[in-house]
């Protein structure tokens, strides 16, 4: 199982920015990990900034060191690292499986989003029923959530282990 979050730059397919996954058993054991900085072919959009503060100098400077493929859509190297993986979790499992882009197939989804709308019970401004965000599903199972690490994809990806944890699903 696949654990996955992205942050974005847009909403072009593929324009991914950070990714990080987490390969897990059944029994919630972490089996490997996979973090990257990647470069987009788009300018920087601002909204995408204004939520993961990611820029495309820092990203240089966070691949200063390192070798693998400058954009998402060419790394080889994240379908190699899900492969033999059936189920795929995410806390908005459509948002990564649009970027993914069917590079790689899961039999099986899990969303803690959509998961746990009836339990968190979330409503929007116009006080119906919402799919709630990440640090609303973690004030629910009373994960502590630290707003200014938010959108960060590696500790997105560690808030989504804790929510899965605590879900009464069977793996």
């Amino acid at each position: 199982m696949i654990i996955l979050d992205f942050e974005t730059n847009t909403h072009n397919i593929g324009d991914v920015f950070e990714v990080a996954a987490v390969k897990i058993d059944k029994n919630f054991n972490v089996l490997d990990k996979f973090h990257r900085y990647y470069l987009s072919r788009y300018p920087l959009n601002f909204y995408s900034y204004s939520v993961h503060r990611l820029t495309p100098e820092l990203i240089l400077d966070y691949r200063k060191d390192k070798t693998y493929s400058s954009y998402f859509s060419e790394d080889l190297d994240f379908e190699e690292f899900c492969k033999g993986s059936s189920t795929l979790i995410a806390h908005n499992i459509s948002f990564e499986l649009r970027h993914i882009n069917n590079r790689v197939i899961f039999k099986n989804h899990i969303c803690t989003m959509s998961g746990n709308k009836h339990l968190v019970k979330s409503y929007g401004k116009n006080g119906v029923l919402k799919n709630p965000k990440l640090d609303e599903t973690c004030n629910y199972f009373g994960i502590e959530f630290d707003s200014s690490k938010y959108h960060s994809a590696t500790y997105d990806v560690t808030k989504t282990y804790e929510i899965l944890k605590r879900m009464d699903i069977k793996l």
